[in-house]
This record gives C-alpha cells, structure tokens and sequence, in this order.
C-alpha cells in the first residue's frame, strides 16, 4: 500500500513520482528512503496475512464435520463410543471409573423394567418378594441409588435377581420393554458385582446413559480430520441441534429397527418409530443442512431379527401383511423387514433427487461399525468433498 501525499504541499525544488514517492532537485533522499521501507513493511506484513488466511483456508478444508443425530434410544452415542475406540487412544482411567458406575446403575434401570413387566405379565409374587418388586415397580430405586454405597447396590442386585418371579420374567424378556443391554447386564453378573470390577471395552459399549448437550470426538481419518458432534436425542436436547448446523459435510442419522413396537420413555403416547420418521423429516427439509450428505444407519438389527419372532410388525403396520407368505423362512422375513423399514423413510424424500445412504448397523459389534463407517465414508463423504471441491 502507497503513502499518499498531499501534492498542494510540495515546494518548487520537490516533484512526486508516479507512485507517490518524493525527491528534491538537491538530491536528498531522505524522504524517499522513508516511503520505500514503509512500503516494504506494508508488502511483508501482508503477505504475512494472506499466508495465514490461505493455510486457515486449507486447515478448513482438511475438517470433515459429521452431525450425529437421531432420536433417543436410537444407539448413536453407541457409535459415538465406537468412533473412540477405533480412532483415538480410547478410555482414560478416570472415565473408565465413570463407566463402573453408570454400568452398575443400568441395572436399577432394568430392574424397574422388569419389575414393571411382572406386573404386565400377571406373573405370580411370593409374598416374601412383593414388597421389593413393588419398590422397584414404582421406581422408587432409581431415586435411592444416588444415595447408595456400591457394597449396597451388590446386595440390592443380589437380592433382586433371587426372587422367583423375577426368573420367570427374565425368562419372557420379548414380550415387555426392558433397556437393550439388559440381556447383555444378566449376563455378566458375576463378574460386575466382583469387589475389584473394572468395565472392559465391551461394558463400556453397552452402558447406557441420555446424552446432554453437545459432545465432540475429533480424530484423524485417511487424510482428513473428522470432528464427530453427537447431540442428545430426547425432544428436550433437540433445540440444541440448529447450533451446529454452520458448515455440516454429511449428517449420520441413527435410527432404532427395533423401536417399532416401543413407546417414548418421556411421552407414552407417540410411537418410538414415529417420533423417528417426524425427526428425520425435519432434518432431510431443513434448508441448511441441504448440501450436506445425508447417511442412514438402521441400528439393531440383532435385536430387531429377535423381536419380529414376539412382536411382528404387522401387528403395528398392518401394510407390512401383504408382503409375508406362509413359506418365509426367518432369514428372508428379516430381509423383507428391513426393506419395509427402508421404505419408511424413503418415502418421506419422495421424489427428491438428493441421495440418501442407507446401511444396517450393530452399534455393540466393533467390526460391523468400522466396516459401515468406512463404506459410507468412502461413497457419501467423498462424493461430497468432490462436489465441493475439497478432493
């Protein structure tokens, strides 16, 4: 950037060059000196800035942001968890610490449903057990537990899974709701209730807990850096959402096969599913998140093969009838489940040109999830870093 001067100031012996500098007809050069190391000043300290702006430029376009979005329940923090394992250093001790906790609380909450069931189901009660099914029942655990030791909770698990009743209702899982890692917590009692328990990578995985707020993983991918944004799912959280939406390469949307027959935990009387298919809509029409690509995960598909045995689907999308025939075996009664779930969502884009990436998902299997997340990294990510130019 050129000094400028006044040229009404100049006397008789001084004339201005062409880009502004000065010199006087006795040679002295003081004043041209001057302008030309304010100049070469100016130059530098911009060519300074237009390296930072380029390199910030470059940095952003090294960035791959994926929102993870879906409703409650659906297993996205699962794959949140996942994405850690695979890509960073994993768990610290401190959060390891975190996880015995909360896994050890997961099971007051599948107590309560199955306490919750037994009643459903009509299932006889000693009376030497009604009294503690009937606390569970009404959920009053789920307030004392924050006020018991760990010793006390071992006892309390202890002493729950003893009553008759409770094996008889552990036996009939399918026909009530219980939380998805509650066949996973009876399994491993032993072992969770030792004095010197520490959760392993697979306790970790299954432990359950609403995500609140905003959480973010970053790790590095191929050559990029992925920054992974998962954000709670309960209708509560969702308003949160629209904070995030600034510069969104793809949206990974999580969506529970196994929520058909289920109800929200925070309103009892909007299907899980349904809930689901209003949240996608919002999310597939919203103008801001349109050049983002749009990936599906149908999560739980171990779960949901398992159920359509105790709760067929038709009994809750009577449309699904005509699609069953007498000689199904269970292998193609599930593939033909999961393409009527597909079309549930399919339909909401209608005609619209704008792809959607489906892929079946167990959140719980490592592998499964790696194997997924690269192949809809390598069509939907990369399909839009070449639109956008980035690749």
């Amino acid at each position: 950037m050129s000094a400028i001067i006044c040229c009404s100031s100049l006397t008789n012996l001084q004339r201005p060059f062409a880009d502004g500098r000065i010199y006087t007809e006795n040679n002295n050069t003081q004043h041209v000196g001057l302008t030309v190391a304010v100049e070469k000043l100016q130059i530098e300290r911009s060519k300074v800035i237009d390296m930072e702006i380029k390199k910030q430029a470059e940095m952003n376009d090294k960035v791959v942001k994926i929102l993870l979005l879906g409703a409650s329940d659906s297993g996205k923090s699962t794959i949140a968890k996942q994405m850690r394992i695979l890509h960073t250093d994993g768990f610290t001790h401190e959060e390891r610490q975190h996880y015995k906790y909360m896994v050890q609380s997961n099971y007051i909450d599948s107590f309560v449903h199955i306490a919750k069931g037994i009643y459903k189901l009509q299932i006889d009660i000693p009376p030497s057990e009604r009294e503690l099914i009937s606390t569970f029942e009404q959920s009053y655990y789920g307030q004392y537990f924050n006020m018991t030791e760990s010793n006390d909770l071992i006892g309390i698990i202890v002493q729950f899974l003893n009553c008759k009743c409770v094996k008889v209702a552990c036996s009939r899982l399918m026909e009530f709701y219980v939380p998805d890692n509650t066949n996973y917590l009876l399994s491993q009692v032993s072992r969770i209730i030792h004095p010197e328990y520490s959760p392993s990578l697979d306790d970790i995985i299954r432990a359950r807990a609403s995500t609140k707020g905003i959480y973010e993983i970053i790790f590095s991918f191929r050559q990029f850096t992925i920054r992974l944004i998962d954000v709670g799912g309960q209708k509560t959280e969702r308003r949160k959402w629209i904070h995030c939406f600034e510069g969104v390469t793809a949206i990974l949307f999580i969506v529970s096969l196994a929520c058909y027959n289920n109800v929200l935990e925070e309103d009892a009387n909007i299907n899980q599913m349904t809930d689901t298919k209003d949240l996608f809509k919002q999310i597939y029409r919203n103008k801001f998140l349109r050049p983002s690509s749009l990936i599906m995960f149908l999560n739980k598909m171990d779960i949901f093969a398992e159920k359509l045995k105790y709760a067929p689907l038709e009994n809750f999308y009577p449309e699904f009838k005509k699609e069953l025939s007498d000689e199904m075996t269970d292998e193609e009664l599930f593939d033909v489940a999961i393409d009527f779930v597909k079309s549930l969502f399919s339909k909401i884009k209608g005609n619209d040109r704008r792809p959607l990436y489906m892929h079946t998902t167990n959140a719980t299997d490592t592998r499964n999830v790696e194997v997924v997340f690269n192949a809809a990294y390598d069509t939907a990510v990369t399909k839009n870093l070449k639109n956008s130019g980035v690749l």
